[in-house]
């Protein structure tokens, strides 16, 4: 009898060979937490970093029975150390131990209260290390954002120019409203104010109810939105005639004046916004950094969720860790 052996054709094998490749390329280890590129965060290393923040007694308050999702917490802060690393040395950025300490020392003095401030911090999960490194990453983000050209829109000839192009969103309107019984009346008041603005507290008074204003107030663009469509539209010393009010009667918006805070004034707005707008970037350049190291964590601790928040896995795969290793979680002494 002659025997028959089952040959594999050649597409065939290319898939087993290119499976088994695949398989062997797997960073693969019990005791890792996780890989961050080039880098390895230990079991020994993460279980360490818990231990040390569980020493702060709020923490360990905080995360009372939750050990394991304060491991998480702490794991994701580890990888976002290796990221803005990673993106560091790419930008060649740096950041000493004094320049931490230095822009520490401002947030305190700006807290009024350094112990107050660190026992917040505690309550909210962070320890006094914790928050060095929050300050180290933000000078960083400044360097990187500096060195990738991010933060153009923080000098002052581009907030001068956002300045210029929105002025009128920051304009101050001073608006006098006089309600009259009918429109004959209400186009008289109109001429009245139109003819001399610095008059509106005498006509005003000659029409006392509850929706007429005896001074006109001062308001901005965006509370004028209620009753003008467009603000922007409105001219000093004129005004216009509307039913604005339930009854049927009229009333006359008149504006007796309009000013604009200067540059120096909305400043700080404004760098608030253009800061707001480089973290922004900032961040689409460290996702970008992020993507490039393929991150793999050890799913004893976690996976990743659409937000790039470390969440407990619930599936049943084990992709890092080797296959004989039970899946226990590691337990701090």
């Amino acid at each position: 009898m002659r025997t028959h052996r089952h040959l594999l054709r050649p597409a065939a094998v290319a898939a087993v060979v290119l499976a088994l490749l695949a398989v062997s390329a797997c960073r693969t280890s019990p005791g890792v937490a996780a890989y961050v590129g080039d880098e390895v965060i230990t079991a020994t290393a993460l279980d360490e970093a818990v231990r040390t923040g569980l020493d702060n007694e709020v923490i360990a308050e905080l995360f009372q029975d939750r050990i394991a999702e304060y491991r998480t917490v702490v794991l994701q802060d580890l990888i976002a150390t290796e990221v803005y690393d990673e993106a560091a040395a790419r930008y060649g950025a740096e950041v000493s131990t004094a320049d931490v300490s230095d822009r520490l020392n401002e947030v305190l003095a700006q807290s009024g209260d350094p112990e107050a401030f660190f026992a917040q911090q505690a309550a909210e999960g962070r320890t006094e290390d914790d928050v060095r490194e929050q300050v180290r990453r933000f000078i960083l983000g400044e360097e990187i954002a500096e060195e990738a050209g991010l933060d153009e829109g923080l000098s002052d000839s581009a907030l001068q120019e956002v300045y210029d192009m929105t002025r009128e969103q920051f304009a101050q309107f001073d608006v006098g409203l006089v309600t009259v019984v009918d429109q004959a009346t209400a186009d008289d008041v109109l001429a009245q104010l139109t003819a001399n603005p610095t008059t509106y507290a005498e006509v005003a008074a000659a029409y006392p109810n509850e929706n007429t204003l005896p001074a006109p107030q001062s308001v901005t663009a965006e509370q004028l939105t209620s009753i003008v469509p467009d603000p922007a539209s409105l001219v000093a010393g004129q005004g216009f005639a509307e039913a604005l009010v339930p009854t049927g009667e009229i009333t006359v918006v008149f504006i007796t004046g309009i000013s604009y805070p200067s540059f120096e004034d909305i400043r700080p707005t404004l760098e608030q916004q253009a800061a707001q707008a480089v973290q922004a970037a900032l961040d689409v350049e460290l996702q970008s950094v992020r993507d490039s190291l393929d991150i793999t964590v050890n799913p004893r601790y976690g996976t990743f969720d659409d937000s790039g928040t470390l969440v407990p896995d619930d599936r049943d795969v084990v992709d890092v860790l080797d296959a004989e290793q039970p899946d226990a979680e590691p337990v701090l002494n």
